[in-house]
């Protein structure tokens, strides 16, 4: 019997580890149509990439998210609600480097993109981290009303968030964007078309405060509690 159950500890550290080494984080520079410098980190899990990029002039950060297939990368660019790919990068890439382009297909643009991996490395989600990631739940969902938000970490306390709800009349919100959440309680996004949205987090409860957020309609604000899934 004791050897059954050190045979099952060992097969669940092992799928643990596997997990935990699925995720890494890269870090890119380089620039997009030679003039204009850019920073880039991505998040990788599988398939999956999350991340951000800025422009080393206006240190903005912009959402990205797409997939990784073999070695081809397509990132969408502050991606909303519809899958259709509008802006962002298409390319390919390498252990060093990134080779593709910037695409702008609602202004027929497209430019030349070369970024340069500065770092790559495996990353161990902390025990706080995989706390907070996850889906929250309003507290208020009904048969008429439904709202959700869901965060999943990029790189130290910066996550991306997701954030929907709806009601039976037919009025609807969505919004995804970047929070850094300072010492993973407390943080602000805003924009401006959302003046500030203000997330606060305590134990499996968030709590999301809004100003002048034109997001979604007027009987379906974002402002409210949220209980994370279990």
């Amino acid at each position: 019997m004791r050897k059954i159950i050190l045979i099952l500890i060992g097969l669940l550290l092992t799928i643990d580890l596997s997990a935990q080494s699925n995720r890494k984080v890269i870090k890119l520079t380089g620039t997009i149509s030679d003039k204009y410098p850019i920073v880039m980190t991505l998040t990788i899990e599988n398939e999956s990439v999350l991340g951000f990029y800025y422009y080393e002039k206006y240190k903005t950060k912009i959402l990205l998210e797409g997939q990784l297939i073999d070695n081809e990368l397509t990132l969408k660019e502050s991606p909303d609600y519809e899958s259709e790919f509008k802006t962002g990068f298409i390319g390919e890439i390498t252990d060093s480097i990134f080779i593709g382009k910037w695409v702008d297909k609602t202004k027929a643009k497209t430019l030349k993109c070369e970024l340069v991996i500065q770092s790559d490395k495996q990353i161990k989600l902390t025990k706080d981290i995989s706390r907070i990631e996850g889906t929250y739940e309003s507290l208020f969902n009904s048969e008429k009303y439904m709202g959700s938000i869901d965060l999943k970490n990029i790189d130290g306390e910066l996550f991306c968030f997701e954030i929907s709800n709806g009601t039976e009349s037919g009025c609807i919100g969505f919004l995804k964007g970047l929070v850094e959440l300072k010492d993973l309680r407390n943080g602000i996004f805003s924009t401006e078309l959302c003046e500030k949205l203000e997330f606060n987090l305590l134990d499996n409860e968030l709590v999301v405060k809004e100003s002048n957020c034109d997001f979604h309609g007027m009987r379906c604000p974002f402002e409210g509690k949220y209980k994370k899934n279990e």
